[in-house]
């Protein structure tokens, strides 16, 4: 016996379903409570939550489903039906949305949009009489849907989440499913049988399926394992800066020690014996075939005069570093 209906004493069980496990997991992270990843758990757990509450307790109406009648049944004995269960005589009116969908339920024509749109369409629409108009008036509630979902996937894949790469998919999928399921909407035929009873209901159904991707989507977009977080780019670029700056203050020096140097006549007299002895053996490189043409293969040629890249190199080679000494004051041009 429920307590208070199946359906509530139902969401009653799923919610305390969800919750239990989530507040053991959450209780047993040795991370503080207040983190990123548990904020987007508490907002998924909302969203799941709410999304049940829509499915198990404002499942669209469906007159034909609620009073168990063929979709074929005459409005009048829709009529007499109702006044039954309400128990009220028959000469009682109805109330002014439920009496013009009977009314309008009156063309068969209108039974398939009622089965292709639903009963919210049908009964709230109250200037639409054609196909086109109810498709108008029914797409922009179903993409109100969407773009909720949108939303959610959104704040799921916020930067810091560790899923980030994911919110393209995500996203992508649903708009594919919003395409498919208006287009299902558009075109799919709708077949009664005579005696009026069996008939697949395609707007709750399709209700039904867009209401678990709601639900489905973005647990397991939460769910899929996380990317490693970025790292911080403020120690690189201080280290960077300071071994910039650290570099310069040695390029600036170097004049005034190449200066200091000319002055000693120990030192002078070492620098040149250490430069000749550079030069020696940059010669015998240099003139060494074997040499000459493993640098060519490496696309580095130290032959001087050459069209090809070896030679371009070996010339913006010495351009760059003449540009450097002159900016330095070693050299002038």
């Amino acid at each position: 016996m429920p307590f208070i209906s199946a359906s509530v004493d139902t969401f009653f069980v799923v919610t305390a379903a969800i919750l239990t496990p989530t507040a053991l997991f959450l209780r047993r992270q040795p991370s503080p409570l207040l983190t990123l990843r548990n904020a987007l758990t508490f907002a998924v757990v909302f969203h799941s939550l709410s999304v049940l509450y829509t499915i198990i307790l404002r499942w669209p109406p469906n007159i034909f489903r609620r009073l168990d009648i063929p979709l074929t049944t005459p409005s009048e004995t829709i009529r007499t039906i109702l006044l039954r269960h309400g128990g009220l005589p028959e000469a009682t009116p109805l109330p002014k949305p439920l009496d013009a969908l009977l009314t309008r339920l009156s063309s068969f024509e209108m039974r398939t949009l009622y089965v292709r749109f639903g009963q919210t369409v049908i009964q709230d629409c109250e200037y639409c009489s054609t196909f086109d108009e109810y498709l108008i008036f029914a797409a922009p509630r179903i993409a109100l849907g969407y773009l909720k979902a949108a939303a959610v996937l959104g704040l799921t894949t916020i930067r810091g989440s560790g899923h980030e790469r994911y919110r393209t998919y995500a996203v992508a999928f649903l708009v594919a499913a919003f395409i498919v399921e208006c287009y299902w909407i558009a075109t799919t035929p709708i077949g009664i049988p005579r005696d009026g009873r069996n008939v697949f209901m395609w707007h709750d159904n399709l209700w039904l399926l867009r209401h678990l991707l709601f639900l489905l989507l973005p647990v397991g977009v939460h769910a899929l394992p996380r990317s490693a977080p970025s790292p911080n780019p403020a120690p690189l670029l201080t280290a960077a800066r300071l071994q910039l700056t650290k570099t310069h203050h040695q390029l600036v020096s170097t004049r005034f020690v190449h200066a200091a140097m000319q002055r000693q006549p120990t030192l002078r007299a070492a620098s040149s014996e250490w430069w000749e002895r550079q030069r020696v053996e940059g010669e015998w490189a240099r003139t060494d075939e074997h040499v000459r043409h493993a640098a060519e293969k490496l696309g580095k040629g130290i032959q001087e005069g050459v069209d090809g890249p070896a030679g371009r190199l070996s010339q913006k080679t010495k351009e760059t570093l003449r540009q450097m000494l002159e900016g330095l004051g070693i050299v002038t041009a």
